[in-house]
């Protein structure tokens, strides 16, 4: 193969690559700005369940876990890559909490936590997929949540730390950890009467089960938010490298195109004038 047509199909895979990271920059963008408009009703309506549980907070009573109950965590990591040390950051702080609490049930959601998980020596008691998108929060918030209360009620679980990505920019973020369970709700001057046709106890699975759901939507809606950003801006670097490489390939390919085409002037030239001496014959 001549060295013009290797660079040619250089140019042809560095065209394909670049179509695609251009693909995967756009689907970012619209994930990233779709958990971003999300976030601000969902903290809304968390704030609006925190009040309404410190409202009632007195009369409820909700009912404390067995003393004797492991401390959980739960981390919501990533399932996609092309977002750096996103997951690795977030394996990191759910390994450090896990050596503070000690052994208790752990909840992973995001498959690319496992591997540096693994390394520190955890293996979770339960993985979901992550989503990719905010339309697939709820296939994953119903059943994770009914595995909570399940393991709550059942005394394998009694406090739940949440260590998730808090979104800070574009390409930015921080890993925290939040307490989650058992709830703590904040004190307010006004107190509701509860409705005599449901019993205290129903009232308290009703509302902690409501306020696990938006608590962890509210979460993984900044996680899905960091993740996409710091994938929108990987994707924009790697955009970047792909546009200086074709532009250098293409300078390579025009510089040899030149070369050939001097090769071929002088070679035409130089039978030119072996024609032009073997027509004039010897002198």
């Amino acid at each position: 193969m001549s060295r013009e047509r290797t660079l040619t199909h250089r140019l042809r895979v560095l065209g394909t690559l670049h179509e695609a990271v251009g693909a995967l920059r756009a689907l970012s963008a619209h994930h990233f700005r779709a958990a971003r408009q999300a976030l601000g009703p969902a903290r809304r309506y968390r704030a609006e369940v925190e009040r309404t549980i410190a409202a009632g907070a007195a009369l409820l009573g909700e009912a404390p876990a067995s003393p004797t109950a492991p401390a959980g965590i739960l981390l919501a990591a990533a399932d996609l890559g092309l977002c750096g040390d996103y997951s690795t950051q977030l394996a990191a702080a759910a390994a450090a909490a896990r050596t503070e609490l000690g052994a208790g049930p752990f909840y992973c959601v995001g498959r690319r936590a496992l591997r540096p998980l693994a390394r520190a020596g955890i293996v979770p008691d339960r993985v979901d997929t992550a989503p990719a998108s905010t339309a697939a929060l709820p296939l994953l918030l119903l059943p994770l949540v009914d595995a909570i209360v399940h393991d709550r009620r059942a005394g394998r679980l009694g406090s739940l730390d949440l260590v998730a990505a808090r979104f800070e920019g574009a390409g930015h973020f921080t890993p925290v950890r939040v307490r989650l369970l058992p709830l703590t709700p904040p004190a307010v001057g006004t107190r509701v009467r509860l409705s005599p046709y449901s019993r205290p106890a129903h009232l308290a699975a009703v509302l902690v089960r409501e306020f696990l759901y938006v608590a962890l939507h509210a979460s993984l809606l900044d996680g899905l938010a960091a993740e996409h950003g710091k994938r929108l801006v990987t994707a924009e670097s790697a955009r970047a490298w792909l546009e200086e490489r074709m532009a250098t390939t293409t300078r390579l390919r025009a510089a040899v195109r030149r070369e050939m085409t001097t090769q071929e002037i002088l070679e035409v030239t130089a039978g030119a004038r072996l024609v032009r001496e073997a027509a004039a014959g010897p002198a």
